[in-house]
């Protein structure tokens, strides 16, 4: 038995263990891009994300794309289908009722509120743009600062409160994201409705470059980790975010990355990670860009009915995922103690000499 407690206490600690580990997979290349191709050979995207196969994109069109093969700097995809967002984000009869549910296991905040702030973080701070800054990167005061000004300020041009924070997260490596991890747990105890983390890309400018009413701008890139239980609820948000952008500017969200990582989503299901413009396109454009998505987004990220329509869905399949492991754990315990046979025989007894003991003595 001593054995048998043993080893249910060595599942628990290596679950939380698992459950807890670094967020370290958000990797980029530190030379170079990826470039994402069709069964055709044609170009869908290029990325300075690490790209693995099982990763995913959506194209502004909404074909949504999976990485079958990557060969040196190639990703080859196979077309999945053809993404439907106002049907993907409508809620459904199944959605509100696992919603409810999942309210018992969400923290409030995250779920309810009017006139909350939106929370505007960068986790690579040191991101810059060459044609404007002179390099493409500048440890603790990067270009990226000053688009996430720009964001900020058009948001709060239309009556939305603003938290920018501007905390360094330097050096840029595997493990900036564990250091803006804390970035993001604090400004999380201020009840935002959205959080977004800016950054920009590393490849050929013409992959953002844009022109809206004859100005030249950079498009944006949202980008959703696969490795996190929020999974379904950030893709919701990012669904209705390029959707409400589409009705206005066709095409200015180029696309939505899938990658293999957390990139701090796990946290809360509207963390919203943004890319705008590329290292090669100017501060100006990618500021210009930033005006141009918050004034475009503004009613998903600032209003809480909205955000809610946005992930009620994903928020639902989130809380399954933890039922399922908690499901999952009271297997293991009932495998480990004997099965159910053994726990209905520890309960009732011995069904024989219970009877034995009842039953009258003849004289």
């Amino acid at each position: 038995m001593i054995k048998r407690g043993k080893l249910v206490l060595s599942l628990v600690i290596l679950l939380l263990v698992t459950l807890a580990l670094p967020v370290g997979a958000e990797k980029e290349r530190e030379d170079g891009y990826f470039t994402l191709v069709d069964e055709k050979g044609e170009t869908i995207c290029r990325t300075a994300h690490e790209v693995k196969k099982g990763d995913q994109y959506l194209t502004a069109e909404n074909r949504l794309y999976e990485v079958e093969e990557v060969r040196e700097d190639t990703a080859h995809l196979r077309l999945v289908r053809q993404v439907d967002l106002e049907a993907a984000i409508a809620p459904s009869l199944f959605s509100r009722i696992t919603g409810a549910i999942a309210s018992l296991f969400t923290r409030e905040e995250y779920v309810q509120g009017n006139n909350r702030p939106v929370a505007i973080y960068h986790t690579h701070s040191d991101e810059s743009y060459v044609p404007t800054d002179g390099r493409s990167s500048i440890r603790g005061n990067g270009g990226i600062f000053q688009v996430g000004e720009s964001l900020a300020q058009t948001l709060q041009e239309r009556g939305i409160n603003i938290l920018h924070d501007k905390t360094p997260h330097d050096p840029h490596d595997a493990m900036a994201y564990d250091r803006s991890r804390r970035t993001a747990a604090e400004l999380l105890k201020k009840n935002p409705i959205a959080l977004i983390d800016l950054h920009r890309d590393a490849v050929p400018a013409d992959e953002y470059a844009d022109q809206i009413n004859n100005t030249a701008v950079t498009k944006a890139q949202l980008v959703v980790g696969r490795q996190n239980p929020h999974m379904k609820a950030n893709e919701a948000f990012a669904y209705q975010v390029k959707a409400v952008v589409d009705k206005k500017y066709p095409g200015f969200i180029k696309g939505i990355f899938y990658g293999d990582g957390k990139y701090n989503q796990d946290l809360a299901p509207r963390l919203l990670l943004v890319e705008m413009g590329t290292h090669t396109n100017s501060r100006e454009e990618a500021e210009r860009g930033a005006a141009i998505f918050a004034s475009a987004a503004q009613e998903v990220l600032a209003r809480a009915g909205a955000s809610n329509r946005a992930v009620g869905k994903g928020a639902s399949r989130s809380v399954l995922w933890i039922i399922g492991l908690a499901l999952a754990g009271m297997a293991i315990y009932f495998i480990i103690n004997g099965g159910l046979g053994k726990m209905h025989r520890s309960v009732g007894g011995d069904g024989g000499s219970a009877g034995a003991e009842n039953e009258p003595k003849e004289e």
